[in-house]
């Protein structure tokens, strides 16, 4: 199994060793500007090594987080993160299939990095490819628990892959939810968006699109990429 080093932050650390997905600055960069406005209860689904949960957790205060996992080992490392953070008070994991996952309560908000290689060659290895492809939950299965969870006033932020997202939102709008922000990413200017941050209600208004741009040159950060990391990375 492959080891990977520890990820640190100016507040917490992710270790990563044997985990499905390891951190990614995509991910990173979803945790700080997915916008959970003034929720109280989160729910991040197939939360990995806890790294969304910890973000937001920084950045909201006042949020409770359910971080669920289907993967045994995902969970292991990421009750390790939660424990060693200062907001281990605020997040509960749990091992389970969001499929089966049932709650009392409507979560009034949803985090998700869905499985994205939908329709592509998927992985050889298992827990890759549980955690990675739609091969055990569609995107369709996933976001219709997605609203049967949500609160109806609630939040939805999502982060897709560019090449799934005009489907991901055709899925949306017969679900009666719709999108109120829409932000690509790209790595450079020049460059195509690989993936899109996705926050939606259910309440049908505009949408606002923006782009962001990760590097202005090779190794080298955009400014607003380095105002956005710049209370999370050292």
């Amino acid at each position: 199994m492959k080891k990977r080093r520890p990820f640190r932050f100016k507040q917490f650390e992710v270790t990563q060793e044997g985990g499905c997905m390891p951190v990614t600055t995509d991910a990173c960069i979803f945790g700080a500007l997915a916008d959970i406005g003034n929720a109280k209860s989160v729910l991040d689904i197939g939360t990995g090594t806890g790294l969304l949960s910890l973000l937001l957790a920084q950045r909201f205060p006042e949020a409770n987080f359910t971080a669920i996992d289907i993967d045994e080992e995902s969970i292991r490392q990421a009750k390790i993160n939660f424990n060693n953070s200062p907001w281990n008070n605020r997040i509960t994991s749990v091992i389970t299939d969001i499929r089966h996952w049932n709650s009392e309560i409507k979560y009034d908000a949803v985090v998700c990095n869905p499985p994205f290689f939908d329709k592509q060659l998927p992985s050889k290895n298992e827990i890759k490819r549980r955690s990675r492809h739609t091969v055990s939950l569609n995107f369709a299965a996933l976001l219709t628990k997605i609203k049967e969870l949500l609160h109806p006033e609630g939040k939805c932020c999502l982060l897709i892959p560019r090449l799934h997202s005009d489907y991901v939102i055709e899925i949306l709008n017969e679900l009666n939810l719709y999108v109120k922000d829409k932000i690509q990413l790209r790595s450079f200017a020049f460059s195509e968006p690989h993936v899109v941050i996705i926050c939606l209600s259910s309440i049908n208004s505009a949408e606002a699109i923006s782009d962001f741009i990760i590097y202005r040159k090779p190794g080298i950060y955009s400014e607003k990429m380095t105002a956005l990391m710049k209370n999370y990375y050292l």
